[in-house]
């Protein structure tokens, strides 16, 4: 499984929406990978962050922006 997928993943993975076998990938993943364990401790940080921010409440372009940018930072950019 590529970063990408992964971090394209990591809103599933937080919600436990995730199938057994891409939660065992996921997980896989993130054992051996630095830079994706960063993204993902970002990401709750983030949530952390927005407080009682619901779901509901961030549209589809705030998420594509957000993944958006977990992206670049994965890239270096």
């Amino acid at each position: 499984m590529s970063c990408q997928e992964v971090v394209e993943l990591l809103s599933a993975y937080l919600d436990g929406e995730l199938d057994p076998f891409t939660l065992e990938r996921v997980e896989a993943h993130l054992a051996g990978c630095d830079g994706c364990t960063m993204v993902l401790e970002e990401f709750r940080e983030t949530i952390r962050l927005s407080g009682g921010l619901t779901v509901e409440q961030v549209d589809e372009t705030q998420r594509r922006t957000l993944l958006e940018a977990f992206r670049n930072w994965r890239a270096g950019s």
